[in-house]
């Protein structure tokens, strides 16, 4: 049998002083149950509820990806050719996205060319990857939206105190 127990809570005072410790968490969520202090309520409302866990997460992972493209993209352009970086630094993301989508690759055969040519390739992969994901984000969005919608009124309403909730202690 399983019991699901939340998570001690962070403002306990013994747990301050000792410090964290994952197995003497372990152990305290344990004797929570055996004193049956540990209550958790079951997540409900099926189905509708569970698609909007699902595009929430999936929203989640792709909000993290495109920033961390971003933050690439970025750090790309501090080591670019100092030439390409000042053309580039006057933009705002948006059309920085946008430039970078559209940047060709660099000709020649010496080792600048082909350090320009690798850069433009990068620079431009990003900047695709990172309108993928805004498109994944915006339909997301969307869905969540939609499935909200269509919730019984009990589900939406306790998915929004799920989304506002902080943890209790």
């Amino acid at each position: 049998m399983w019991n699901d127990v939340n998570r001690p809570c962070p403002t306990e005072p013994n747990r301050r002083r000792r410090g964290k410790s994952d197995p003497r968490d372990a152990q305290n969520a344990a004797r929570a149950v055996l004193r049956g202090r540990a209550r958790a309520r079951a997540k409900s409302c099926d189905a509708p509820l569970q698609f909007a866990r699902m595009y929430k997460l999936a929203k989640g992972w792709a909000v993290k990806a495109r920033t961390q493209a971003i933050n690439q993209l970025k750090a790309v352009l501090v080591i670019a050719d100092p030439a390409l970086r000042e053309r580039l630094s006057r933009l705002g993301n948006r059309d920085l996205f946008r430039t970078c989508t559209r940047l060709g690759p660099g000709y020649g055969e010496d080792s600048e060319n082909a350090v320009a040519q690798a850069t433009h390739m990068t620079l431009r992969m990003l900047a695709e990857r990172i309108k993928q994901l805004t498109g994944q984000i915006d339909e997301l969005n969307q869905r969540l939206t939609s499935s909200s919608n269509t919730m019984p009124h009990s589900c939406s309403y306790q998915w929004a105190l799920a989304r506002t909730a902080q943890s209790p202690c």
